[in-house]
C-alpha cells in the first residue's frame, strides 16, 4: 500500500541557509515514524514544509500516492495533517474548550463532555476551563497535543511531545501513540530521547546538516552510540562519573525559608517552601509541570513577590527585586524562552548585548563591534555553536533559541547562583551534553546551581540533591546518589507517603 505521506527531494533554503536538502521521508498507516537530529538539522524546517507554514524551493509530495501541494495549515488539516508545533499554538487570552473549538466544530454544550472523555482516555490531564495564559507550558503543550488528538487526524506530527511531561506522563503518551498506531494512523515524532525512540518508533530517520544520513530504518538494528553518530557527526563522551563532594560548613547561596507565592490565575502556587543551595552544589528539582517550579525559580530570582517567608541570596535578604537578584549574582535560563526572554523582532546580537554587564557605548549609540566581539568570544567559550548574530532570534528553531540564551547565562564568569529551567529542552545529544559539562563546570567554580528538569536521568546525573515538587509543596528530598526513578515518580504524582 502507499504511504499516508511521502515527500521526495524536498529542499528549502533560507538565504544562504539551506535547511533541508533533497530530503526525502514517508510515514505508512499503523505506524510510527521517529525524526532525530541534532539542533539545525532540518526537522523542524522539515515539518513546517509538510504542514505548510512554508513552500519547498523544490520536490513532490504524495498523500495515499497521488500528488498532492499543501500550501497552508488550513489545507493540511483538511487533509488530515495534524501538527503539535514546539513553540506552541494556543489562544492565551481564551480557555482551553475556546482554543480547542476553534479546531474542533462541537456545539460549546457538548465540548466541555469531550474534552474530559479525550483526557481521560490518551492521559492528558487539562482543565476544560482554565485559561491558558495562567497554564504552565506543561499543561498547555498537553491542551495543544489534546487538541490535535480530537481533530481526528489520520496524520499527527508530534515536535518534542513529552519534553514537559513526567516519567508516567510520558509512557502514557507514547502508550496513547500506540493506540493510535493500531487504528491505522501514521505517528511523526521528533525527539531527543532515543528511550523513546526504542520504545515506540517502527522507524526512524536521522537528518544531519539539511541531509538524509539514515532513511526509514529500524532502531533495533542500531545501538544508541550508532544513532548519536548518525546524528552529530562524532562520539559524545559521557559526563564524568566522579566529582568533588559539595563544601560543608558554607553559608548558602540562596536559602528559601517558609515561602508562600500566588501564581498568574491567583492560586496559592508555593506553600510554605523551605530550600537551601549551597555554593558548589546542584539541587535538582523535579515534578509534573504546574507543580511550583516556574514559581520557586521566580521567586529566587526575584520575580515573583512572596506572600510569606523570606529569601536570602548570599545570606542577605533579596530585596530590590530581580535587580537586586541580578546584582547580587544570579542568572537565570528561563522555563519558556519565547515568552520570558526573547523579544520580538531583535537579532541575536541584541539578545547578547541585553546580557552583558556593562552595555559597550560609542557616543549615545550602542558599540556594536564591541557587542560583535564579545559575542564571538563568548560562543567560543561556550561551545554550544550560536548561529550568526545577526539573525533574528524569534525566527529560529527552538533549540537554536536556547543555545543563545544558554550561551548569555553560562558564559558569566560572576555568577553566584545559577537558577536554570529545563535548561535542554530541545536540545540534541551533543548540545544537551555540552550544557550538562557547563553546569558542572558552574558547580566547580563554586556557584550554587537549582536545575529544574523533566528528565530524572538529566537530575540524577548532575544533582547533587534533588527536591521533588507536588502541587506547591515539597514533597521530599532525597540524595541523588540514592534516587530511583519510580520513586521520583510517585513523589511527583502525589502517590508516596
Amino acid at each position: 500500500m502507499p504511504a499516508l505521506l511521502a515527500v521526495h527531494g524536498y529542499t528549502c533554503r533560507f538565504g544562504e541557509v539551506l535547511a533541508n536538502d533533497a530530503v526525502d521521508f514517508a510515514v505508512r498507516a499503523g505506524e510510527v515514524h521517529a525524526l532525530v537530529g541534532e539542533n539545525g538539522a532540518g526537522k523542524s524546517t522539515l515539518l513546517k514544509l509538510i504542514y505548510g507554514v512554508n513552500r519547498p524551493d523544490d520536490g513532490t509530495m504524495e498523500l495515499d500516492g497521488r500528488p498532492a501541494v499543501i500550501a497552508s495549515p488550513a489545507q493540511a488539516r483538511a487533509a488530515g495533517i495534524g501538527m503539535v508545533f514546539q513553540d506552541l499554538r494556543l489562544v492565551s487570552a481564551l480557555t482551553v474548550a475556546e482554543n480547542i473549538a476553534l479546531a474542533l466544530p462541537v456545539r460549546p454544550d457538548r465540548l466541555h463532555k469531550r474534552i474530559v472523555e479525550a483526557s481521560e482516555r490518551y492521559g492528558l490531564a487539562v482543565d476544560p476551563a482554565a485559561r491558558v495564559g495562567h497554564l504552565s507550558i506543561g499543561e498547555r503543550q498537553r491542551a495543544e497535543i489534546l487538541k490535535v488528538l480530537m481533530t481526528g487526524a489520520r496524520i499527527v506530527i508530534l515536535d518534542e511531545p513529552t519534553s514537559v511531561l513526567a516519567p508516567q506522563e510520558a509512557a502514557a503518551l507514547l502508550e496513547a501513540m500506540r493506540g493510535l498506531r493500531a487504528q491505522g494512523l501514521g505517528v511523526v515524532i521528533v525527539t531527543h530521547k532515543l528511550r523513546e525512540v526504542r520504545e515506540v518508533a517502527d522507524r526512524v530517520t536521522v537528518l544531519r546538516g539539511g541531509k538524509v544520513v539514515l532513511a526509514g530504518v529500524d532502531p533495533a538494528g542500531y545501538d544508541d552510540p550508532e544513532l548519536v553518530r548518525a546524528m552529530v557527526g562524532r562520539t559524545v563522551p559521557p559526563l564524568p562519573a566522579e566529582r568533588p563532594a559539595v563544601p560543608e560548613n558554607t553559608s548558602p547561596v540562596l536559602r528559601v525559608t517558609g515561602v508562600t507565592a500566588h501564581g498568574d490565575d491567583g492560586r496559592v502556587a508555593l506553600k510554605d517552601v523551605a530550600l537551601t543551595v549551597l555554593p558548589g552544589e546542584i539541587v535538582g528539582v523535579a515534578g509534573v509541570a504546574g507543580s511550583g517550579q516556574r514559581e520557586l525559580c521566580e521567586v529566587a530570582l526575584g520575580v515573583r513577590p512572596t506572600t510569606a517567608g523570606q529569601i536570602e541570596l548570599g545570606g542577605r535578604p533579596l530585596t530590590g527585586g530581580a535587580r537586586g537578584a541580578l546584582a547580587a549574582g544570579a542568572a537565570a535560563v528561563t522555563e519558556d524562552p519565547l515568552t520570558d526572554a526573547v523579544v520580538p523582532g531583535m537579532s541575536v546580537f541584541q539578545h547578547m548585548a541585553l546580557g552583558l554587564p556593562r552595555m559597550p557605548r560609542r557616543g549615545l549609540d550602542v558599540d556594536w563591534r564591541k557587542v560583535s566581539e564579545a559575542t564571538e568570544n563568548l560562543d567560543k567559550a561556550v561551545g554550544l555553536g550560536m548561529v550568526g548574530g545577526h539573525r533574528i532570534l524569534a525566527s529560529l528553531s527552538g533549540g537554536n533559541i536556547q543555545r543563545v540564551l544558554l550561551t548569555r547565562a553560562l558564559g558569566r564568569a560572576d555568577v553566584r547562583l545559577l537558577v536554570a529551567a529545563y535548561p535542554s529542552r530541545g536540545l540534541d545529544v551533543a548540545t544537551t551534553r555540552r550544557t550538562q559539562e557547563l553546569l558542572l563546570a558552574r558547580r566547580a567554580a563554586g556557584a550554587g546551581v537549582l536545575l529544574v528538569s523533566e528528565d530524572l536521568d538529566e537530575l540524577m546525573a548532575l544533582s547533587d540533591r534533588i527536591a521533588v515538587m507536588y502541587d506547591g509543596r515539597l514533597a521530599g528530598i532525597v540524595p541523588a546518589a540514592e534516587a530511583d526513578r519510580q520513586e521520583l515518580g510517585r513523589l511527583m504524582l502525589g502517590s508516596a507517603a
